[in-house]
């Protein structure tokens, strides 16, 4: 019995003695091997794409012209250089799905381009997005497609690497979307400062009879026009509702700001005079800068006569011209 007993004595070991180990099924690295294999399958379909980037060119450049009317005009005033861009946007992309790290910068270079000249030339913003979309889903299309031909069991490998196809298209969506918005403010500001310097030569009785036509155009005025300088203190608030200036009944005025005086240059209609400029109670169009507003009608009370400064409304003084026909005379109608 004393035997039995001592047989069965459990030694246990010290709390301070290690832990046996423990023999554990080690985890298998599945998902890397899928992924491997994805990116096997990605580069294989890659590189065909890439044999044939000049076939992807002419259905991505035919989806555009079917589908985004922008590109359609694009396409038929210079089919050349439109289907170099895409072929060069199409190159970056599908070079960027086998050497990611290495093909970035110069894939964003490019899509950086594209996005800078499109402004310049006007595209609008939501057709060149449209593009880049539609490039990102014939090559998607073009992965499957060479895929199923070749191995269609690994079709359902793709979709671990969908997720970094579309990441690009996105990347390069905002990157395009963010060089064109910084040309475009770019363009309005020298549009802006062009306008400025060609109204402030008329003003100033500087403008060339040569620079006449293009000064016409580009202010929308005509060139033979009959005109009033209208003078307002600038920067003045009145009644908290903007400086006051009196206008002519359905005429055009292109205001040009200043330190000290903004002027108006009113163009007339066929029944309205000099007269019938610089009465009371007319507000001055809402514009911020220089640009076109239209002029309402000449408000009650009576007016202030045709020529010289007119009353103070407010804490705004005015001033109107006499008439004067031609833009070339409105540096005369200014001094007056």
């Amino acid at each position: 019995m004393h035997h039995a007993l001592r047989s069965r004595t459990v030694f246990r070991p010290a709390a301070d003695a290690p832990a046996a180990p423990v023999d554990r099924p080690r985890p298998q690295p599945v998902r890397s091997l899928i992924d491997a294999d994805a990116l096997r399958v990605l580069h294989r379909a890659a590189r065909v794409l890439l044999e044939d980037l000049a076939g992807l060119t002419d259905r991505l450049v035919a989806v555009l012209q079917e589908q985004e009317p922008a590109y359609r005009a694009a396409v038929t005033c210079d089919p050349t250089a439109t289907w170099q861009e895409v072929h060069r946007s199409l190159r970056h992309s599908v070079s960027s799905l086998l050497d990611p790290r290495g093909s970035r910068d110069a894939a964003r270079r490019c899509s950086w381009r594209i996005g800078a000249t499109r402004a310049e030339q006007g595209l609008p913003l939501d057709a060149l997005l449209h593009a880049f979309r539609l490039g990102g889903s014939l090559v998607w299309q073009g992965l499957i497609d060479e895929t199923a031909r070749t191995a269609p069991e690994d079709v359902r490998l793709l979709v671990h690497v969908a997720s970094d196809v579309w990441n690009f298209v996105d990347e390069h969506c905002t990157l395009v979307a963010d060089a064109y918005r910084q040309v475009e403010r770019q363009l309005a500001w020298r549009r802006e400062n062009r306008l400025r310097v060609l109204a402030g030569a008329l003003l100033d009785g500087a403008s060339r009879i040569a620079d006449l036509p293009e000064t016409a155009q580009a202010l929308d005025l005509p060139e033979e026009g009959r005109y009033v300088v209208v003078a307002v203190t600038a920067g003045c608030p009145t009644d908290g509702a903007g400086a006051r200036a009196a206008l002519a009944r359905g005429a055009r005025v292109y205001w040009h700001t200043g330190v000290e005086v903004d002027y108006g240059i009113v163009l007339l209609g066929e029944d309205a005079d000099a007269g019938t400029v610089g009465r009371p109670g007319q507000e001055r169009p809402p514009t911020a800068g220089p640009g076109h507003g239209t002029v309402p009608g000449p408000g009650p009370g009576p007016g202030t006569g045709s020529s010289g400064a007119g009353p103070a409304v407010g804490s705004a003084r005015t001033g109107v011209s006499t008439a004067v026909t031609g833009l070339a005379a409105v540096g005369d109608a200014r001094r007056l």
